[in-house]
């Protein structure tokens, strides 16, 4: 750590504050935190080898590549890019920057789901509980998303009432 930086998270109503310089390992490494996660659940989220984060926020302090930044942007859509590349702006994106349509993560699995109910009619044949069970899981992929975007609009909310307390209270939070 070179002299004179000062890197100390601190958290207020789920926002979060950081003095001093932070480069984009720290902002992974404090994603993690938000997260409640850990590198290794973390690298699966995103479909990368633990070694690559371990790398990234504890071993070598490696500099992600462009394909681990944008798995990390594609999973976590809510989450604003100009923070994690150069910590301008908020963690998450603004409530409406947030697409209406599931994208990312969602997405991919909708289209896993698809092919592999595809290849057990194709294995199998038409059946009943084939397509029922197709059914079952569309809805959950749906409520899922649906409730991101419910913690979203939590997040924002939260932002709103800490904003209304730094003006009316004249704080500096």
């Amino acid at each position: 750590m070179r002299k004179g930086v000062i890197k100390i998270p601190f958290f207020f109503f789920e926002k979060l504050y950081i003095f001093g310089t932070v480069d984009i390992n720290q902002r992974i490494s404090t994603l993690i935190s938000l997260l409640d996660s850990n590198p290794n659940s973390f690298a699966d989220s995103i479909g990368v080898k633990s070694p690559v984060i371990y790398n990234i926020v504890k071993g070598r302090k490696s500099k992600p590549s462009y394909e681990v930044i944008q798995r990390i942007l594609t999973v976590y859509n809510a989450l604003n890019a100009n923070w994690l590349l150069d910590g301008n702006g908020e963690v998450w994106k603004m409530e409406e920057e947030m697409s209406d349509e599931p994208k990312g993560n969602y997405a991919l699995v909708s289209t896993r789901v698809e092919d592999l109910f595809s290849r057990l009619q194709i294995e199998f044949g038409e059946h009943h509980q084939l397509s029922e069970l197709y059914e079952l899981v569309q809805v959950v992929l749906k409520e899922n998303y649906s409730q991101k975007k419910k913690i979203s609009k939590l997040y924002q909310k939260n932002k709103r009432i800490v904003s209304m307390l730094e003006k009316e209270l004249g704080l500096n939070l």
